[in-house]
């Protein structure tokens, strides 16, 4: 019995050290860039209040003018026009263009206006040369428009209407444009010496990356009355669609507008005018076809209003033609338009 009790010890001695052996031979190499426990330096203690993420900071991208909030609402909506129109624009530089337009109606006069534009030199972006003047003559009127921008973030503007007796009326603004918000001051027919006319402030400030909010103050004096009217606002929207607010004493304004590809837009809008009682919802597509180089834009509103523009371009020549129409079936009104530009 001893002799056999040490013959399976030797045995079992052998079969261990040949598991040995072979598991060293299966084992891969140290890896030489892991450090071993004895230099891994010794684990810091963790707070919770380290573990919470951080507040979103607002996006450094500015917001864009309070005043001009539902602008791509407004662009798809169709905006008719009646009678017969012809444009005529003619480059007569790099930097100046001049324009002709003739307008015949049954129910107006025909006019004829005469404009120019002027684009100076100063260029601050791919897209963006100032200073910027636009001048119209025509029908008894001389209109003018400067756009200037001294830097970046500072832009002056200046409109007067003028008969061929007085001014019929004048504005000027100054604006600031922030890394994430806006600010701006406009006086309509204003004076400093004589307190009258109209004075508009305007601010947006981005919230987040999708929320915007600002407000309006508007002050008005004449004619022996006082009066300010506050409105407040914001925007929110993400890489399709955007929906406006803008309500205060006056009214209220909203506006809704998705993009559904690069040939589909279409809006809603809704105004409501507290002076007089009555409000508006407008409903508004617009589709372009690059391929027929042709664009529709349509509209209904809740006054029974259709709307349709349909303009086609012509890739051979500098050439737009236009048609126009408007039914509204409880006025049992229509109007239609026919238009064509060069250049």
């Amino acid at each position: 019995q001893y002799t056999i009790v040490c013959i399976k010890a030797v045995v079992s001695t052998q079969s261990t050290g040949g598991n040995i052996a072979a598991s060293a031979k299966v084992a891969p190499p140290p890896d030489p860039f892991k450090l071993t426990p004895e230099l891994m330096p010794e684990a810091a203690a963790v707070d919770p209040k380290d573990l919470t993420p951080a507040p979103e900071e607002p996006a450094k991208t500015n917001p864009g003018s309070f005043e001009e909030l539902p602008r791509n609402t407004k662009e798809v909506i169709a905006k008719p026009f009646e009678g017969c129109k012809f444009t005529w624009n003619k480059m007569i530089t790099d930097r100046f263009q001049a324009t002709h337009t003739i307008n015949m109606s049954s129910f107006k006069p025909a006019t004829y206006k005469f404009g120019t534009t002027y684009v100076g030199s100063k260029k601050l972006g791919p897209n963006e040369q100032y200073p910027i003047l636009i001048s119209e003559y025509g029908g008894g009127m001389v209109q003018f428009q400067g756009i200037h921008s001294f830097t970046k973030q500072v832009q002056a503007k200046a409109v007067v209407h003028a008969t061929d007796k007085s001014f019929s009326m004048y504005q000027a603004d100054i604006g600031y444009k922030g890394d994430n918000f806006s600010a701006q001051i406009t006086g309509v027919n204003a004076s400093v010496i004589n307190p009258q006319g109209i004075w508009v402030g305007h601010f947006l400030q981005r919230i987040s990356k999708k929320l915007s909010l600002g407000g309006e103050l508007m002050y008005q004096h004449g004619m022996g009355a006082k009066a300010a009217f506050i409105t407040y606002g914001g925007i929110y929207k993400d890489d399709k669609s955007e929906f406006v607010v803008k309500t205060g004493e006056q009214g209220t304004h909203l506006c809704y507008y998705h993009k559904g590809n690069e040939q589909v837009e279409c809006g809603v809008e809704f105004e409501y005018v507290k002076q007089i009682g009555e409000s508006v919802t407008t409903f508004g597509y617009s589709i372009d076809l690059p391929k027929g180089l042709s664009k529709f834009k349509g509209s209904i509103d809740s006054d029974w209003s259709v709307t349709g523009i349909l303009e086609k371009r012509f890739e051979a020549f500098p050439f737009c033609f236009s048609l126009s129409g408007l039914l509204n079936h409880k006025k049992n009104q229509a109007k239609f338009g026919i238009g064509f530009t060069i250049g």
